[in-house]
C-alpha cells in the first residue's frame, strides 16, 4: 500500500523547490536588463541606461514597445556605447520592435529614445544582455515541477480512494 501522507508531502516539497529554482533563474535574467516606462512628450525623449560587460556575453539587445501605437507614430531609438559613439540608430514605426547588437567594450550603454509622434506616447523601453537559450537548471525546474504535481495528483487520488473505502466500513 502506498503512503499517501509521504507521498503528499514530498511531492509537495518537490513543487516548491521547482517554483524556487524558477523564481531565482528569472530574478536573475531580470537583474541582467534595464527597464524603463514613462509617458514621453511630442518632440522629448528618454534614457535607459545598463552597464554591459563583452567578457559576460557580447550579444546585447534593445527593445522598444509602444501603448496605444497607431499609424504614424514614430520614435527614434539610439544606442550608445560607453565611449560616447552612437553605434544604432533606427527609426521605430511599429510596436514592439526589438534588434540585437554587438556589446564591443566594458561599461555603461544608453538607450536613448526620442518621440518624433504628434501626441505623448506611452513608451516601454529595455537593454540589456540578449538571453541565452534554456540551460540545464531551466530544464530541471520544469522536469521537478512536473513530478512534484504528478505525485500530488496521485498522492490526492489514493487519498481520496482510502477515504472511500474507510467510510463503507
Amino acid at each position: 500500500m502506498i503512503n499517501t501522507t509521504g507521498l503528499l508531502v514530498v511531492s509537495g516539497i518537490l513543487v516548491i523547490v521547482g517554483m524556487v529554482i524558477s523564481y531565482f533563474l528569472s530574478e536573475n535574467e531580470m537583474n541582467e536588463i534595464g527597464m524603463s516606462q514613462q509617458t514621453v512628450p511630442s518632440g522629448s525623449f528618454m534614457n535607459v541606461t545598463k552597464s554591459l560587460d563583452p567578457a559576460k556575453s557580447s550579444d546585447g539587445v534593445y527593445s522598444v514597445k509602444i501603448s496605444g501605437f497607431t499609424e504614424g507614430d514614430a520614435v527614434k531609438a539610439s544606442i550608445i556605447d560607453p565611449m560616447g559613439s552612437t553605434i544604432i540608430t533606427r527609426t521605430v514605426e511599429k510596436s514592439p520592435f526589438q534588434e540585437n547588437f554587438t556589446v564591443s567594450s566594458n561599461g555603461t550603454y544608453e538607450l536613448k529614445v526620442q518621440n518624433h509622434a504628434k501626441s505623448d506616447l506611452q513608451v516601454l523601453a529595455i537593454i540589456g544582455y540578449y538571453p541565452p537559450g534554456a540551460t540545464w537548471l531551466d530544464a530541471a525546474s520544469i522536469i521537478i515541477l512536473i513530478v512534484g504535481l504528478s505525485g500530488l495528483a496521485i498522492g490526492m487520488m489514493y487519498f481520496i480512494k482510502g477515504r472511500g473505502k474507510m467510510g463503507v466500513s
